[in-house]
């Protein structure tokens, strides 16, 4: 019986333990929300590689609009002299009109293409570089997650604006990413005499 009362003993003793150390263990921790293409598109290395895109990406639809453009005129020529055009003429005109309808398609798959790969690897390589930082963020602050909020996949239907983190991790960004571009410049000394 002696051994009976100290299992039942140390039985409840442990039945009164548990339940702290299983609610200290799986206590909720820090959370946070990252707009991670925010971060990437705000930080200066970011504003720079888009901005360059951005304007490559321009020049492609203005040069695809002129082509556009072309197409349209000779399809308003088309109707425009339907009556007066010989077969011949009129039929070397719908060639043309086709073949320029063509090679504008494919150079607007072209372009698509291009520039998705492009723009993937913008992202790719400077959310390659704000992975570590936003690592070192968390454990820093003592965040148990961090939540995507610019992936659609997430599921993530709310988020106080208190636990965002972006403008922090942006910051975080271009301190680590442009140390010289933060750093004073350097003050000349006077020679010792």
């Amino acid at each position: 019986m002696l051994i009976n009362r100290k299992c039942v003993l140390w039985l409840s003793a442990f039945a009164l333990i548990m339940p702290y150390r299983l609610f200290a263990q799986s206590s909720p921790g820090k959370i946070g929300v990252l707009h991670v293409y925010t971060a990437i598109s705000q930080c200066a290395e970011g504003k720079q590689a888009l901005g360059e895109f951005e304007k490559k990406a321009t020049a492609k639809k203005e040069e695809l609009e002129r082509k556009n453009n072309e197409i349209q005129e000779l399809q308003k020529q088309l109707q425009s002299q339907a009556r007066t055009l010989n077969d011949d003429s009129r039929a070397a005109l719908v060639k043309s009109i086709e073949s320029k309808t063509t090679e504008l398609q494919r150079a607007t798959d072209d372009a698509q293409k291009e520039f998705g790969q492009m723009q993937n690897e913008i992202l790719g390589r400077i959310g390659n570089k704000i992975g570590p930082l936003v690592q070192q963020y968390a454990k820093e602050n003592n965040f148990t997650i961090i939540v995507d909020s610019s992936n659609q996949n997430s599921q993530l239907i709310y988020a106080d604006p208190g636990i965002d983190i972006t403008d922090d991790i942006i910051k975080r960004v271009d301190t680590a990413l442009a140390p010289a571009a933060a750093a004073p410049a350097a003050v000349p000394t006077a020679p010792k005499k």
